[in-house]
């Protein structure tokens, strides 16, 4: 009997451990460009091509029709079976590609309301931590760094996601706030549209709605708190490929990343949108050490941008849950979700797979700033299997002749982008690995080989 009750003590100590282990895991689902085209089908107004045969959920020319969006959201509802999600990042851009002379105050504020309609059907007691996108504002892109009437509309309708009447006066001021989402996590959600190089309205203002010196406070106080902070917004920090842009005007840039920098410390994690393709950012400190982990996640919209000379490659739409740790807010693991949309159209029923999971298909123990830097390195040869990977999951699995092979111009322009914020140190990156030759890339399979022992070892 003493050795069946030891037994059984140990049994009870193996399994309070492991439930110590867990009990504090959770997840969030994270979704953003819904860009809902309501003429689909019809005008097509947002198609940057001619569309001769409309799928049932969308084409790679155009945004979003309803049935690809109530499929994404659908897809999102059976993602958390077994798994709730404690809450949800909808971040922006939800109106259609499209000119103003189509569309006013009215149209931008029923899509929004449609949008936020459908997400509380499909997840009523789920939070949702929404954030503007540069095209939800009518005029597009030009978001006032003031109250105005879209924001108070909008605030009427996420009222209830945000639940706190002290944040409402933010939100009216420029459409920002902050949330408790766990006992250990704040987040902050940002309206980065102000900072956006298409917004014509705040160049020259200091701090466009007060809102840099709001985040510093905010990241003040959580410091003193031990709070962790999840950063979330819609246009991202960094320089994007294919062309290096920076999204942001550079003296906000500049504000923006100092304030990043400075409370490294605190921020857990940065989640935007924006990018349509799935894309990774890490900020280094001045000893090269990574900090920050900035993930932009895919579109739902498959929509393939146009502008002279260049035209955006065909990618599937996707959305994504991440796993964190609800009392310290550290990022645990990330689980990418796409619609093969040929075979949606093709079958006229959604076909939704999983693309990968962080952890097990990067081989990294978690998707903190140390991880992600070494999955990164991994990456540096252009010719590596695990270059190869992000790429097909950077357009989502999308096999069509537009994605083609990835190219040492091409891997040059996505692989700094992984790892500088400064357009002087991107272009310099791009410049270097572009006119190197075989020296770098013997060099590169050196700190794959180097990386790969050392991820074994850490594990």
């Amino acid at each position: 009997m003493r050795a069946e009750g030891a037994i059984y003590l140990c049994l009870l100590l193996f399994i309070s451990k492991e439930t110590a282990v867990h009990a504090n895991e959770g997840w969030f689902l994270h979704v953003t460009d819904f860009h809902w085209d309501y003429t689909y089908g019809k005008q097509d107004w947002s198609c940057n091509d001619d569309v001769n045969n409309h799928g049932l959920y969308g084409d790679y020319w155009c945004d979003s029709p309803m049935t690809l969006i109530r499929s994404a959201v659908e897809a999102m509802k059976n993602a958390t079976e077994g798994r709730q999600a404690d809450f949800i990042l909808w971040t922006g851009d939800s109106v259609l590609h499209v000119e103003d002379d189509k569309v006013n105050l009215d149209i931008h504020d029923q899509i929004l309301g449609n949008l936020t309609d459908l997400l509380k059907n499909y997840f009523p007691a789920v939070p949702v931590y929404a954030t503007y996108g540069n095209h939800d504002y009518f005029p597009n892109n030009q978001f006032p760094p003031h109250n105005n009437e879209l924001y108070n509309r909008t605030l009427e309708q996420w009222r209830n996601w945000i639940n706190d009447v002290q944040q409402e006066d933010n939100f009216r001021k420029g459409a920002y706030y902050t949330v408790k989402a766990s006992p250990g996590l704040r987040i902050l959600a940002l309206n980065t549209n102000l900072y956006y190089t298409s917004d014509k309205v705040t160049p020259g203002i200091p701090d466009p709605a007060d809102q840099f010196a709001w985040m510093e406070e905010v990241l003040n106080i959580s410091r003193a708190n031990n709070e962790k902070v999840l950063v979330t917004g819609h246009v991202p920090p960094g320089m994007a490929p294919p062309l290096g842009t920076r999204w942001m005007y550079e003296d906000f840039h500049k504000k923006f990343n100092n304030i990043l920098f400075k409370y490294s410390d605190v921020i857990t994690g940065l989640h935007f949108g924006h990018e349509h393709n799935d894309n990774l950012r890490v900020f280094y400190d001045e000893k090269d050490k990574p900090v920050l982990s900035l993930f932009m996640a895919p579109s739902v919209t498959p929509w393939r941008f146009k502008i002279p000379g260049v035209t955006g490659k065909a990618h599937n739409p996707g959305f994504r849950m991440i796993k964190y740790d609800q009392s310290t807010g550290r990022h645990l693991d990330l689980i990418q979700y796409y619609m093969d949309l040929p075979e949606s159209n093709r079958l006229q029923n959604p076909v939704w797979k999983t693309e990968y999971t962080a952890t097990t298909d990067m081989s990294i123990p978690d998707i903190t700033p140390g991880s992600i830097d070494g999955f990164i390195k991994r990456m540096a040869d252009p010719d590596g299997e695990e270059f190869k990977k992000f790429y097909r999951w950077r357009f989502l699995s999308a096999d069509h002749s537009s994605v083609g092979k990835c190219d040492r111009s091409c891997h040059a322009v996505i692989h700094c982008n992984f790892v500088h914020s400064s357009k002087s140190k991107y272009d310099l990156c791009v410049a270097g690995l572009t006119s190197s030759g075989n020296r770098v890339v013997k060099v590169v399979s050196f700190l794959n080989i180097l990386c790969i022992i050392l991820s074994y070892i850490s594990i």
